[in-house]
């Protein structure tokens, strides 16, 4: 087993065939883990030195493990590239290499002088990571299964939301035209509009929302487009009246789609455009053969209402051994 230590972004993008390809090997792998979303990230995000452990056995890539040292609130931290507005993070992994390399992971950091705590988050629930620190709960993932006919599906859903949606579309249908649009490209105007719309959702509670808070408007745009040339992106959006009434910015990977930013125009909101638009595009997931949809990070009640089911996460904290020793 050899180990690389990547500190130069040059050199992950030369990596990044070798790093698609071990994606492809990797069960579970989300468009989050992806390089062409943490390359992304790094160019955008990133802050500190790069630290990024590259493992081989017999020439081919095995794992790859993207940290980057920095500081936070006054400490020297160990962090995975794409923390923060990522909701998958586990590193790449082969089953069989995870005992040899976690040992591995351990005795190198304790090695690096330049650190005092890894805080490590939005980890698998049984993460090999665990075994390095403490473990605890972080916040869960949901996600509809996609089984048997949309139809099916629908019927199992409660009779407030079948009954909502219904009255929903046709009290817009009366005086518009409901038209439910997929895109496949990333396409600036559209963007503008999901970022406006995400906006003034968030601004009738008094907060800036993800976009604004994160300033991540260049970068997801950037990765949109990273994610068009490999056919991965889909922007659902339901249009009322000559506009849109509501938008999803989403990702399909294997057969998932990951439902990751929303948006919906306030002036339409007593048609509740946004779960007219979730009814139209999970009817176009059921009618692609797409497996589930992922509601990603958070817990709000909604999501169950639909039929998600949680997926639970981890979050991994490892002190320096000499920080462990000198700790009260």
């Amino acid at each position: 087993m050899l180990v690389e230590v990547i500190t130069d972004p040059r050199r992950l993008r030369e990596l990044e065939p070798e790093w698609n390809l071990l994606a492809e090997q990797c069960a579970g792998v989300t468009p989050f883990q992806l390089p062409a979303w943490l390359i992304t990230w790094w160019s955008h995000f990133g802050s500190g030195e790069l630290h990024v452990l590259a493992y081989r056995k017999n020439g081919v890539l095995v794992a790859l493990l993207p940290f980057f040292f920095h500081t936070w609130e006054g400490r020297r931290q160990v962090t995975l590239v794409g923390s923060g507005i990522s909701d998958y993070l586990e590193p790449m992994i082969l089953p069989e290499h995870k005992e040899v390399i976690i040992d591995h992971l351990g005795d190198h950091l304790q090695r690096q002088p330049d650190w005092e705590v890894c805080i490590w988050q939005d980890l698998n629930r049984n993460t090999p990571l665990a075994r390095l620190g403490e473990a605890s709960e972080e916040t869960p993932c949901s996600a509809i299964q996609l089984k048997g006919s949309f139809d099916e599906y629908w019927a199992a859903r409660g009779p407030n939301l079948r009954r909502n949606v219904a009255r929903y579309g046709k009290r817009a249908e009366a005086s518009g035209r409901l038209e439910f649009e997929i895109s496949t490209s990333a396409d600036d105007a559209l963007f503008d509009e999901l970022v406006r719309q995400h906006a003034a959702r968030w601004a009738k509670h008094g907060e800036p929302g993800m976009v604004a808070a994160n300033g991540s408007d260049l970068f997801l745009r950037r990765v949109a487009c990273a994610f068009a040339r490999k056919d991965m992106l889909r922007i659902f959006t339901l249009r009322y009246r000559g506009g849109i009434a509501a938008i999803i910015l989403s990702f399909l990977h294997h057969r998932r789609i990951y439902g990751y930013l929303t948006g919906f125009d306030p002036a339409y909101e007593e048609f509740g455009p946004g779960r007219l638009l979730l009814f139209h595009a999970l009817r176009h997931c059921f009618e692609q053969g797409y497996c589930a949809w992922d509601f990603l990070r958070g817990e709000e009640p909604y999501k169950a209402q639909w039929g998600a089911e949680q997926t639970h996460k981890s979050r991994v904290v490892l002190l320096r051994s000499d920080a462990r020793s000198n700790s009260p």
